[in-house]
């Protein structure tokens, strides 16, 4: 008998922001017909690569998912700002949120991260240019300490080095990408270049519920759920 579990990212108070289009939730079992264990993971790509904003594991199966066996993972699209105190971010280290808020790139889309008087973000606020997701760093954040980032449905997505007087700008385009690996943990900051066995998982119009499934030859087939 096949086992399965759903760990679901949408909560009660995400589910009341999100009332209305984009919350609907979006539902991606990933299923392991290869010959082997893996971890499964999903993570966001950028449209275009940039080379000091990084993607992370954003959700990752809490074991592995051993053959004819399979997980879900539930979210709404539903944005977040976060900081997380990793010293020097590079691929490998892991991105543990040390604070998160709310945010919307259609209205409050920016917000201040201070080290005043601890690592904090300010409440999410109205700003240029609208349709990004902006976060300025105070004069008072020291180097390699900490990063700030965005995430969806409460978790990171993609971080970046935080920084005396940077100002990061983030333009949200949702891509969801499936992997398998090993010992991959919710957070991990991913070199994308380097991510084997990984597949977009594309959401066709008002289709909100995909099945992936690792096969044999270790590729990814997807239909609708």
């Amino acid at each position: 008998m096949s086992h399965h579990h759903t760990i679901s990212y949408v909560d009660r108070e995400q589910k009341a922001l999100a009332a209305g289009a984009d919350g609907t939730p979006y539902l991606l079992t990933l299923s392991n017909a290869s010959s082997r264990p893996w971890t499964f993971y999903v993570y966001q790509k950028l449209p275009a690569l940039s080379p000091d904003i990084f993607s992370v594991a954003w959700f990752a199966s809490p074991f592995v998912i051993t053959p004819g066996n399979k997980i879900s993972f539930e979210w709404q699209i539903v944005y977040n700002f976060v900081w997380g105190a990793t010293g020097e971010i590079m691929p490998g280290v892991t991105f543990n949120a040390g604070g998160e808020i709310g945010a919307s790139p259609n209205g409050a889309n920016t917000t201040n991260f201070s080290n005043d008087p601890g690592p904090n973000l300010s409440a999410a606020a109205s700003g240029q240019p609208q349709g990004s997701l902006v976060i300025k760093d105070a004069a008072n954040v020291p180097d390699e300490t900490y990063s700030v980032g965005i995430g969806m449905s409460g978790t990171g997505t993609y971080v970046v080095q935080a920084g005396a007087n940077l100002t990061h700008l983030f333009t949200p385009t949702p891509s969801y990408w499936v992997a398998a690996g090993t010992g991959v943990k919710v957070g991990r900051v991913l070199d994308i270049k380097t991510v084997t066995q990984t597949a977009e998982a594309m959401f066709p119009n008002n289709q909100f519920k995909r099945i992936g499934t690792l096969g044999q030859d270790n590729t990814w087939s997807f239909v609708n759920g």
